[in-house]
């Protein structure tokens, strides 16, 4: 790697593992005594920056804490510069890439980690450390089953005054109620927060989701529901032993460690007869460090975690960098938790080499078909079959001289275009179009992040147009695409135009007076069913949520406040509101998609009418159309599309054609001339078939030659009688895809390399 500096201290840099925003980890080795190590170092521009004195005091802070530390579950510390910390080079797993990937783990096993995390962490705060950053990411999973803890960055000593009361740090999904009020913790705040992993490991879910000011309140207010409940695999025991693990109040946790373990092994000695049960994982988070005056709602989380799924095998291991493996090394130098994410926080990534793709064959040698990969028996509410094809110039002198290169561009071409085409089941084709270019450099590399997967990847292929291609069919997590946009939207602050969906909202508004007193508001509900119905959306009432696809829920507060007029003697009553609540819930997954409470200032009305007319407003303007779009569960619509006036070998040909098309989702030939088609996007299928198909096809051949016929379940795609000579179909052959044709510009630039070819896509 250009610039990769050869020696740092006495240790001898051989690779880069790692970078961040902050920070640089290197693979080094100590000749001295013949060791591999990990080097976590601090990346020269920050050493620059106005905050390098803190950040160099949590470095130091860093080594000095792990330094302090000898147990086989903690991450060694072997040496410490200026700028850089020599550490354990580890090879293993997070716990987080276990959670992410929803691994099935024996409940057995999931008490011996825990046990394991639990004795590593009683070592630290034997030794006078609170670590204070608890969670997936810092935990790591040796080969042989043991657990090591990793990242001590924001970890507090006993003799320190880096981190004291009134400073918030920690990850927002993991963080104790002390942490939260920027209390000064101890042990029993880890010890929290390895109760939030415990409830990870028996339910699959964090118990607190939701935006940062979401997931406050839920710390601070509410107990999440018991693991048993939502997995009937988890013996009803390991209620009481999380429930003691989450209480808000320290007093009433666990005092140590070792009642944690003891607790464990006590219920799990219990559950040994239902050792077959197994338990699966769900996402971390990224570290948070502000200062306790900060607003915590400022800064954006990610989006909560998806519901548990039912197992799936792992992932074969995939050959570009940037992309995760379970087969994969990860060295761990404390937990180098992606390298700067501000806050102090690491996790070092070591990555073994790329496995050698298959062979790519061009249409003259061809090469018989890939076995299909092994396909889960049953995939989640968020999974999708997705068929695409990856398309490459194979004039493009760079193959020539690395023919390997071709079939590594062919295949993430398909990776991207699988996550595209799930994007298109949100968003409109042209507003696609109109930020390719940013979807393309944030968010289709992540591929490897989506694709759950591969079910069959065809022979590559070179067509007479110069055109390499390779169709690959996956099952890919449209929701975590979903959620992914979402969140790109906000960071980057782009108006996606999202597809134009139906979903079914249900409305319940209650009222409670300062007596204690409730009671449901039809006044309110109906301005707040009005405002939702203005997007075009149905409305139910509560008994109705069971068909709803998102509930909204609200509460107001009011107190009658009375005032005796000198002038007359007039005694006059007031309604003030003291505060409102409104929350939404994605009834699919049961995941809380906003929840809001306001406290408002100076607000009364003569009647409580008036006040109940006016609160249906301030919560109807909680919502907008965009809002329910970003979060529906779009599934796309299905077609039976009927060939008409083409020939065997025109139709094989069309259907290698509209695999590719952007908003063509999965097909399937279901008979002669009969194609299954699903097609992203709602509203009449005839003319979806039209936008969707006969557009690009047309597009191609430069002539109105196809059209779309009929209604629908079953719509015919028929050629016309003058398109049918040996000329026009030709062209099928000849020119570029029509996929590429329907393409933004900026993807057929990146594809296409033949200047002209690329003046074809133009005409």
């Amino acid at each position: 790697m250009a610039g990769l500096p050869q020696q740092l201290g006495k240790y001898e840099i051989r690779r880069e593992l790692g970078r961040g925003a902050m920070g640089v980890v290197y693979e080094g080795w100590d000749a001295g005594i013949g060791r591999r190590v990990a080097l976590k170092t601090v990346r020269r521009d920050q050493l620059e920056s106005s905050e390098a004195g803190e950040l160099l005091s949590r470095f130091k802070r860093e080594a000095q804490a792990a330094g302090r530390l000898n147990h086989p579950g903690v991450v060694a510390v072997y040496d410490a510069g200026t700028a850089f910390i020599a550490m354990e080079f580890v090879e293993g797993r997070e716990l987080k890439d276990i959670f992410d990937k929803n691994e099935r783990l024996p409940l057995p096993d999931v008490v011996r980690l825990m046990c394991q995390l639990l004795d590593a962490i009683g070592h630290a705060h034997a030794n006078g450390i609170v670590h204070r950053d608890i969670k997936p990411a810092n935990v790591f999973l040796l080969a042989d089953g043991r657990v090591k803890v990793g990242d001590f960055g924001i970890a507090r000593l006993e003799s320190s005054n880096l981190t004291q009361a009134g400073s918030v740090l920690g990850t927002p999904a993991y963080m104790s109620p002390e942490q939260f009020m920027g209390q000064t913790v101890d042990g029993r705040s880890d010890l929290f927060s390895a109760g939030v992993i415990l409830y990870q490991f028996l339910t699959g879910e964090k118990p607190f989701t939701g935006q940062l000011t979401t997931i406050m309140h839920k710390v601070l207010k509410e107990d999440p529901v018991a693991p048993s409940e939502l997995n009937v695999q988890v013996p009803p025991a390991f209620d009481a032993v999380v429930k003691k693990a989450l209480a808000k109040r320290p007093d009433e946790r666990f005092q140590d460690a070792e009642a944690f373990i003891a607790a464990l092994r006590t219920v799990g000695a219990r559950a040994a007869a239902d050792s077959d049960a197994t338990l699966v994982g769900s996402d971390g988070e990224a570290t948070l460090a502000v200062s306790a005056e900060a607003t915590l709602a400022a800064r954006p989380q990610p989006a909560a975690a998806a519901p548990a799924r039912p197992a799936a095998p792992a992932p074969a291991p995939v050959a570009a960098a940037g992309k995760r493996s379970p087969a994969l090394a990860l060295a761990i130098a404390g937990g180098l938790a992606a390298v700067g994410l501000g806050t102090g926080a690491w996790l070092l990534l070591g990555k073994s080499p790329a496995p050698a793709a298959p062979a790519v064959a061009s249409s003259a040698a061809p090469v018989a078909p890939a076995a299909p990969a092994a396909v889960p028996a049953a995939a989640t509410t968020n999974d999708m079959v997705i068929t695409a094809v990856g398309y490459a110039d194979a004039s493009d002198p760079r193959f020539a001289a690395d023919p390997g290169l071709l079939k590594t561009e062919l295949r993430e071409d398909a990776r991207r275009r699988l996550v595209e085409k799930a994007l298109s089941l949100y968003v409109q084709k042209q507003s696609l179009a109109d930020h390719y270019e940013l979807l393309r450099s944030k968010l289709l590399p992540r591929s490897g992040d989506f694709i759950a997967a591969v079910i069959q990847e065809d022979p590559p292929q070179t067509g007479k147009d110069g055109i390499a291609s390779v169709t690959t069919r996956a099952r890919v997590n449209v929701r975590e695409v979903q959620k992914s946009l979402n969140q790109m939207s906000r960071d980057e602050r782009v108006e996606f135009i999202r597809n134009n969906g139906d979903p079914k909202i249900s409305v319940a508004i209650t009222t409670r007076s300062e007596d204690g007193a409730t009671a449901r508001s039809p006044v309110a509900e109906n301005l707040l069913k009005e405002r939702i119905q203005s997007f075009g959306f149905r409305t139910w009432s509560d008994e109705g949520q069971k068909d709803a696809d998102f509930a909204v829920s609200g509460e107001a507060r009011f107190k009658k406040l009375s005032a005796k007029l000198a002038a007359s003697g007039i005694t006059v009553e007031k309604t003030v509101l003291t505060s409102w609540t409104v929350k939404a819930v994605d009834k699919a997954s049961g995941e809380e998609i906003y929840f809001n409470t306001q406290i408002p200032e100076q607000m009364s009305w003569a009647t409580e009418d008036q006040a109940l007319r006016d609160i249906g407003k301030l919560v109807g303007d909680e919502f907008s159309k965009g809002f329910f779009l970003s979060h529906f569960r779009f599934v796309g619509q299905t077609v039976r599309l009927r060939l008409a006036g083409v020939g065997k070998e025109t139709a094989a040909q069309l259907q290698r054609e509209i695999s590719g098309l952007l908003n063509v989702l999965d097909l399937k030939p279901a008979g002669d001339q009969l194609l299954d088609v699903q097609l992203a996007g709602s509203g009449n299928l005839a003319d979806q078939v039209a936008t969707t198909i006969v557009q690009p096809l047309n597009a191609k051949l430069g002539r109105r030659c196809f059209a779309a016929t009929g209604n629908g379940g079953e719509v015919g795609l028929a050629l016309d009688p003058g398109c049918a000579d040996a000329a026009t179909l030709a062209r099928l052959d000849t020119l570029p895809p029509a996929a590429l044709y329907d393409a933004p510009e900026a993807r057929r630039k990146a594809i296409v390399k033949n200047p002209e070819t690329l003046r074809k896509l133009a005409i």
